[in-house]
């Protein structure tokens, strides 16, 4: 299943609650202000690599948030064909 969140960790618990309910072998897709979960060191990378989970980040979305430099290299930066790549590949998704 793949796993779409698009909300601040800092502002909502949709990211938490994606990770306490989904599947381990689930995928998670960080859309626009979730990217900032993706951050190197920051307060989510550890719990997002620790999940076992895998996880991808939208490059446009970082990007226009100023975080090129920033995201963590254990995510897959994925751009607009790689999200419809994504959504082909799973029949079941979830939106966070």
């Amino acid at each position: 299943m793949l796993h779409t969140v698009s909300t601040s960790p800092f502002s909502s618990s949709s990211l938490s609650n994606c990770l306490r309910y989904s599947d381990p072998n689930s995928e998670i897709l960080l859309i626009e202000d979730a990217v900032i979960a993706a951050i190197d060191s920051g307060e989510w990378q550890e719990a997002l690599t620790l999940s076992g989970r895998r996880i991808y980040v939208l490059h446009d979305d970082v990007v226009a948030r100023g975080l090129s430099r920033e995201i963590s290299e254990n995510f897959e930066l994925v751009d607009i064909k790689g999200f419809v790549l994504l959504t082909e590949q799973h029949v079941t998704q979830m939106k966070w």
